[in-house]
């Protein structure tokens, strides 16, 4: 049944529950996208710098599957494994959601990601964080992105608009979009259209600081995704204790 979404001030009634969003979910919503975003961004440069696939930016893999037979990218078995375990993931745990009561839902989002990142963890140490060969790169690619593909339904969207966690290729488009019709656009929906621009910058931003960190870390790679593992665990400690909507019409 249709759970009561907020959307910019308004009440939509057509919205799953399924569709996570960060301001019915979490008592701090900003903080909880930021911490996300970041950490996808940290481990998506990671996995990319120390296995050469990405574990989050599945489009960056579908290029290197095409790349690899041409010649262009030798390891892109590694982008295959990550790109199937990704969609595995997110189909799972958001199969799991729908079926979750509501005000659990994040929780368990949030749980099985913590899970697939200790896996991730105990095998990135076990394989060397990759420097065995391909074979170990398939596997730790695809256990970075059975965590990732699940995080990616922690929420999928900040006071009614999309901002994905784990890919931004959407983010840029709908920023772009958001943008002109905040300076171009009709006075009725300039607020929102800046409101959405903000958070889609903010989400860039965020990915962009995560690389940063990411290509740090990877210097000291055997515990990378156990910083990752404790970094989600403090969304535990953001969650709303009773799953009540949050103030959608004040994205701050």
């Amino acid at each position: 049944m249709p759970l009561l979404h907020t959307d910019g001030g308004r009440v939509n009634r057509s919205a799953p529950y399924g569709s996570a969003d960060s301001y019915r979910e979490f008592r701090h919503p900003l903080a909880a996208l930021v911490l996300a975003v970041v950490t996808a961004g940290a481990l998506d440069a990671f996995a990319f710098l120390r296995y050469g696939a990405f574990v989050a930016n599945q489009s960056g893999n579908a290029i290197f599957l095409g790349m690899g037979p041409a010649g262009g990218h030798p390891t892109w078995p590694v982008s295959a494994a990550s790109i199937v375990a990704f969609a595995t993931a997110a189909g799972l745990v958001n199969l799991l959601r729908r079926r979750t009561r509501p005000t659990a839902a994040p929780l368990v989002d949030i749980a099985v990601t913590e899970a697939a990142m200790v896996i991730w963890t105990v095998l990135n140490l076990t394989l060397a964080y990759g420097r065995d060969g391909t074979a170990s790169r398939v596997l730790l690619a695809a256990a970075g992105a059975v965590a990732m593909g699940s995080l990616t339904t922690v929420a999928s969207r900040t006071a009614g608009i999309a901002t994905p966690i784990t890919y931004q290729s959407d983010t840029t488009t709908k920023t772009g979009e958001r943008a002109a019709r905040w300076l171009f656009g009709p006075a009725a929906g300039r607020g929102r259209a800046r409101r959405g621009t903000l958070l889609g910058l903010l989400a860039l931003v965020s990915y962009s600081v995560g690389g940063a960190v990411g290509t740090l870390a990877q210097h000291r790679p055997r515990w990378v995704p156990l910083w990752g593992t404790l970094a989600l665990a403090v969304l535990i400690l953001l969650l709303r204790r009773h799953g009540r909507p949050g103030p959608a019409s004040r994205p701050g």
